[in-house]
């Protein structure tokens, strides 16, 4: 967990617009879920993080691995393409391309990593590029960089506010730093019971801060939480990323496809791993409201859940650096390291390492699978 500047006082949350409004909210009506504040802050539609911000690469407040390199989007593409021609075969009875198939990006950023995939389609797989790209994105901001950047690949593009209106066609993707950024909810041990963590006003500093709340129904938790928990401990639930991945799941388990999933996380609950950041530094959950964005690891055994109980499978989480490297980004780093200037070859080295090491990316990013239910694993997945 990143270490947080401290939370800062009423006067300094007020200085945002949304501060003000979600400070009042709770004056009148008490404390709100975590899952409230989180959606407010990010997707609020006048001042939410997602809507005013650039939060994208070394200008905005973070980069993401497809910002660090395109090999990384050339290599998640040509693996989706190789779980395309195997469906296709699966399907057609040989390979070929499929008249309905959708490519479908969920929280596409600035649109980097489908641009990325698309060159290597283009390259290695053209059958992909003829299909329309759907986009799951609601920032209208970020929607017109996506057609920016989107411009030049002559890709037929559609956007959604959800996942439930994707067309019924065989669905191949990707959700890179997705389900990270989706509301999540928090409990809290004391005396041996559950509470809801509630976000509300600290009456020592003035400013919103966490605040304990109810007593929790433990029949909807009975198989996730502890018997005996120590007082202070906290579990975490994302509702809304098991809505989606069982929808998905559903969809795919129905109508076919390969939707990769990569995300920071573990395979389980990890207690309090809320965390925000704002111009490449960790800050405090309630530092100006609106203005840094707002974080969680991701539990891909509730993926897991989700998506069984859909009636498909996710495969894995295997680590991303160890997934890259059996996937073919060694290879391709030295192909392109050959011809490459001595400075461009330092370059493209460190974004490697950045990419694939423990000590960096490559062991808290985990990569997913979700794929109709069957046997066997596929590349990069041989030893879970």
């Amino acid at each position: 967990m990143l270490a947080r500047v401290a939370v800062k006082t009423m006067a300094d949350i007020s200085s945002t617009v949304l501060g003000e409004t979600l400070s009042a909210q709770i004056k009148a009506n008490g404390p709100m879920s975590l899952g409230d504040y989180m959606a407010a802050c990010m997707a609020d539609p006048e001042h939410g993080y997602y809507h005013q911000q650039n939060p994208f690469g070394t200008d905005g407040d973070f980069i993401t691995a497809p910002e660090i390199s395109g090999m990384f989007g050339e290599i998640c593409g040509l693996y989706l393409a190789h779980m395309y021609e195997i469906a296709m075969a699966s399907v057609l009875g040989q390979s070929g391309p499929s008249s309905n198939a959708a490519i479908v990006e969920l929280g596409p950023g600035r649109g980097t990593l489908m641009r990325d995939m698309h060159h290597a389609w283009a390259q290695l797989m053209p059958a992909l590029t003829t299909h329309p790209v759907h986009f799951v994105e609601t920032s209208e901001r970020l929607r017109a960089q996506q057609a920016d950047t989107m411009r030049a690949t002559g890709a037929a593009l559609h956007w959604h506010n959800d996942v439930s209106d994707l067309p019924s066609a065989p669905l191949f993707g990707i959700a890179n730093e997705f389900f990270d950024a989706l509301p999540q909810d928090q409990i809290i041990a004391r005396n041996g019971e559950w509470h809801h963590r509630l976000v509300g006003l600290d009456t020592a500093t003035g400013g919103l801060g966490f605040v304990d709340g109810p007593l929790i129904d433990q029949s909807e938790h009975k198989d996730t939480l502890p018997d005996a928990p120590s007082d202070g401990t906290i579990f975490e639930f994302c509702p809304a990323a098991e809505t989606i991945v069982a929808h998905l799941a559903r969809h795919i388990a129905t109508n076919g496809g390969a939707m990769l999933i990569i995300d920071y996380g573990r395979n389980g609950n990890t207690g309090d791993s809320l965390q925000a950041v704002a111009d490449h530094r960790p800050v405090d959950p309630f530092f100006e409201p609106g203005r840094a964005d707002l974080s969680h690891w991701v539990d891909f055994a509730a993926l897991d859940r989700g998506a069984t109980s859909a009636g498909a499978r996710l495969i894995g989480p295997v680590p991303q650096g160890r997934f890259l490297m059996r996937v073919g980004l060694a290879t391709r780093a030295e192909q392109a390291a050959a011809t490459a200037d001595p400075e461009t070859r330092r370059a493209l080295l460190a974004a490697i390492d950045r990419l694939t090491s423990p000590a960096q990316m490559g062991e808290a990013f985990k990569v997913a699978l979700l794929v109709p239910a069957g046997e066997g694993l596929p590349p990069g997945f041989e030893t879970i």
